[in-house]
């Protein structure tokens, strides 16, 4: 298929067997006007092809971190496909257009994309005990949708948003389940905070 890159198409009888549980599903930005909604392409075949990633940090690495996204399990990519008439799901598979949508202040995605961290910085309320639990500190995007705020290192944090911005380490592979956890509609990568 011509412009596609790396990950593989599996058809609808493939994704119970071929699918992780849990996948992230491209979507329209809120702006676009059919928003909100589910992308979706056509070939030069005439299939109908959703793309779907087995993490954030692949669909980020493919995608560019502006890129708005929602998790789906596989049953519910798989009546979704159904439902709109998608023959081929791309999984872990490069739009065409490549880095579409710009990251946080507008700098857009450009050029060659290094690799994922292995570790992420999250913005968290402050911790007043040993004991206490991580509350993660969520922002609104421009839609008023509420955002995880992860930085790439605490130079990043620091200067994104500020010295005394209280923070939590976690794995990079870990970061759907903290966005899931905050209940949050996404993550904003290095955002510069007013």
């Amino acid at each position: 298929m011509n412009g596609w890159r790396a990950g593989g198409f599996l058809s609808a009888d493939e994704l119970a067997d071929r699918l992780p549980e849990r996948v992230f599903v491209l979507t329209l930005p809120a702006h676009a006007p059919t928003a909100p909604g589910i992308e979706i392409w056509a070939s030069r075949r005439g299939d109908r092809i959703l793309l779907a990633f087995s993490s954030l940090e692949v669909l980020t690495a493919a995608c560019g971190s502006g890129q708005p996204w929602t998790r789906l399990s596989r049953d519910e990519l798989s009546r979704l496909a159904a439902a709109m008439d998608a023959n081929l799901v791309g999984l872990d598979v490069a739009p065409p257009e490549g880095h579409r949508y710009p990251g946080p202040g507008g700098t857009g995605n450009a050029g060659t994309v290094p690799g994922p961290p292995s570790v992420l910085y999250l913005a968290s309320r402050p911790m007043r005990a040993a004991g206490d639990q991580v509350e993660l500190e969520l922002q609104r995007d421009p839609e008023g949708r509420l955002m995880v705020l992860a930085y790439t290192s605490t130079d990043e944090l620091v200067r994104g948003a500020g010295a005394g911005q209280g923070w939590v380490a976690i794995p990079a592979h870990q970061l759907g389940e903290a966005v899931a956890a905050a209940k949050a509609y996404g993550v904003l990568f290095n955002p510069a905070l007013p």
